[in-house]
């Protein structure tokens, strides 16, 4: 039985808050990495696309047009 004990080695506690800090820190730092990515790739692209494609049909004086004749302006009489 003594011998099964001695063979098993003492854990290393000398410096294991730092690695465990040290550690954490750069997982932090690269799921904040991929965050930003995602968040760009999947959002903020297809949101930029969706605003471009729509101005570049869009006319504002047809728009206006629209608002005026169905009444919504009561600052614009005809």
């Amino acid at each position: 039985m003594s011998e099964v004990t001695a063979k098993i080695p003492k854990p290393v506690l000398r410096g294991l808050h730092n690695a465990t800090i040290k550690r954490n820190l750069i997982v932090a730092g690269v799921l904040c990495v991929i965050s930003v990515v995602v968040t760009k790739y999947a959002y903020v692209e297809p949101k930029k696309q969706a605003y471009a494609d729509f101005y570049k049909t869009y006319d504002a004086n047809k728009h206006f047009e629209r608002i005026k004749n169905a009444g919504l302006l009561q600052s614009v009489k005809d």
